[in-house]
């Protein structure tokens, strides 16, 4: 162990004493949950109970209430964990014990949140026996940090896989994401021209480059009885939303205004067409 080290650890073990005496009055919870898959990892609930009550005997923290879950961490929508969250907001709990941090959840956004918007506004410690961090001591304040910053890591990872998985997608004809738009059929996630509304758009496109107005297009469509994709009239809206879709050109569009070339078959090759993307 390192001088570091030890100063930190030891610093953490007088705060966290020192900071049970001033919460003599309120309780402990001990949450532990377990799926079927995971009783066969050692992180079964008798283990996880002995675990949390060793520490609580450890650190004085007296009787503590074990409060369990024998379901998948994926979901908030816990018997278990709604009960603890109940209790806390009570304003007579002191500190939620846990064996590990994602016994409370396995999403960090999700356990940054509970413990941001649940525990720290009611002054509840989390701690984490086997990760050895407890939120109200200064250690335990820099792994709340510390988990923040992966947290963010995480959503950036899974925004940057979402748009190159997009990105592929229409690379290889497939549809990138959003509604089907008129004109074409979803098979497969793969987008295909639907035969019944290919005329209409190209009617779209040629009436636009004629000089119609966008409501004069709508009319025209309706007095024809032309239904839209959902079957309901057309609006001025309607006929924007086709002449600006960037996906008749044979673009897919994603967040932060990203362009690829999708390779399914282009509806409209107008000059018009190119002019609005």
């Amino acid at each position: 162990m390192t001088l570091v080290y030890f100063i930190w650890y030891y610093t953490d073990r007088k705060t966290t004493k020192e900071s049970n005496r001033g919460d003599e009055m309120k309780k402990v919870i001990g949450y532990i949950r377990v799926s079927t898959e995971e009783q066969t990892k050692g992180y079964g609930l008798d283990v996880q109970r002995e675990k949390v009550e060793t520490y609580c005997n450890l650190y004085n923290l007296g009787n503590v209430e074990i409060i369990e879950d024998d379901t998948t961490g994926k979901t908030l929508n816990r018997p278990g964990l709604q009960k603890v969250l109940e209790e806390v907001r009570t304003g007579n709990v002191s500190k939620v014990v846990v064996f590990k941090a994602d016994r409370l959840t396995r999403k960090l956004r999700d356990l940054l949140a509970i413990i941001e918007d649940e525990f720290e506004p009611r002054e509840v410690a989390f701690v984490s026996v086997s990760e050895q961090f407890d939120t109200s001591t200064p250690t335990g304040k820099a792994f709340l940090q510390m988990l923040g910053t992966f947290a963010e890591l995480e959503r950036n990872t899974i925004v940057y896989r979402t748009t190159s998985g997009r990105i592929e997608k229409a690379r290889q004809g497939g549809n990138a994401g959003g509604a089907t738009p008129f004109g074409y059929t979803n098979v497969n996630g793969n987008l295909e021209k639907a035969s019944e509304e290919i005329e209409t758009v190209k009617a779209i496109f040629a009436m636009k480059a004629d000089g119609m107005s966008l409501l004069a297009i709508a009319n025209m469509l309706n007095a024809d009885n032309v239904p839209t994709k959902r079957g309901g009239k057309w609006y001025a809206a309607t006929v924007k939303y086709i002449l600006n879709n960037a996906k008749y050109k044979g673009f897919d569009i994603y967040s932060f205004n990203v362009k690829e070339f999708g390779i399914h078959e282009r509806i409209e090759n107008s000059n018009e067409a190119l002019a609005i993307f």
